[in-house]
């Protein structure tokens, strides 16, 4: 399954944050926080979100992630991204600190291929593998749809981004989609409305729209609301807490301003970890 990256690689501008910005930003209120990033030479062109101080015995999934832009900054949504990872996921990005280029769907598979090698041993002891997350801004979520049909990962995070082409192949998607997005001022609004309906049934998938545009909250304090959104996505659909899930089900994603539908949930089963 190939994705075109073009349109929406250009709709989103990433801005770097530099490092002394990061307090200010947020380094995430979760329970795992605060987070850091940093980089490590078994994977070269990649950046890694993670719980400063990692609990003796907890195990962390992991999120793969792509950037606004398709943009090899990894910090261009660092407030977001320090906010799910405190909630207990390690998070790859591709791209790093202030880089300059470009991403592709080819990067978040090498960090899918390094992460289910080291995970369980060494550094990686505390990484559960088996729980793997494709998720991506804008163009990085065209990136992430090309991971659906690798067996590794479990689900996808949609965040302003749908179908470029091909429309109908998200007829034959069989993983859970999450669709997060910034209502109809949104340049991929019709996008992820499209990918949305197209989706069969039985399938689970779950859609918001907060009403913010293209660019969300990313760089709020601790990502703002796409912050908030993000961590209960995060501890309910990659660490099992039915309790954060109902955040985005029941009356509170509601009362923070997301227009929220969804379908077939009852066939999301995810274990605590």
């Amino acid at each position: 399954m190939k994705f075109s990256l073009s349109a929406l690689g250009l709709a989103a501008l990433s801005t770097a944050s530099p490092v002394l910005e990061t307090r200010q930003n947020g380094e995430g209120n979760g329970p795992f926080g605060p987070a850091h990033y940093y980089t490590n030479g078994g994977l070269n062109g990649h950046t890694f979100f993670a719980p400063r101080n990692i609990p003796q015995g907890a195990k962390l999934p992991v999120m793969v992630w792509g950037n606004g832009a398709c943009s090899a900054d990894s910090l261009g949504q660092g407030p977001f991204l320090h906010q799910l990872a405190s909630h207990g996921v390690l998070i790859i990005v591709s791209g790093t600190p202030r880089g300059g280029g470009s991403t592709n769907a080819d990067m978040m598979r090498r960090a899918i291929d390094f992460i289910t090698r080291e995970a369980g041993r060494g550094q990686w002891s505390n990484i559960d593998a088996s729980r793997i997350t494709a998720a991506g801004f804008s163009c990085g979520g065209v990136e992430a749809y090309g991971q659906i049909n690798d067996n590794r990962v479990s689900s996808i995070g949609i965040w302003s981004s749908g179908l470029l082409g091909g429309y109908d192949q998200a007829r034959n998607f069989r993983k859970p989609v999450f669709f997060f997005m910034g209502g109809p001022s949104d340049i991929a609004y019709g996008n992820g409305e499209r990918d949305y309906n197209y989706m069969p049934g039985g399938t689970p998938k779950w859609k918001g729209n907060l009403n913010v545009g293209h660019g969300g909250t990313y760089h709020e304090y601790n990502g703002g609301k796409f912050g908030t959104i993000g961590a209960r996505w995060v501890e309910w659909v990659m660490r099992g807490n039915s309790t954060a899930g109902q955040y985005l089900t029941g009356e509170g994603a509601r009362r923070d301003g997301w227009q929220v539908v969804s379908q077939d949930l009852q066939n999301l089963r995810v274990n605590p970890i």
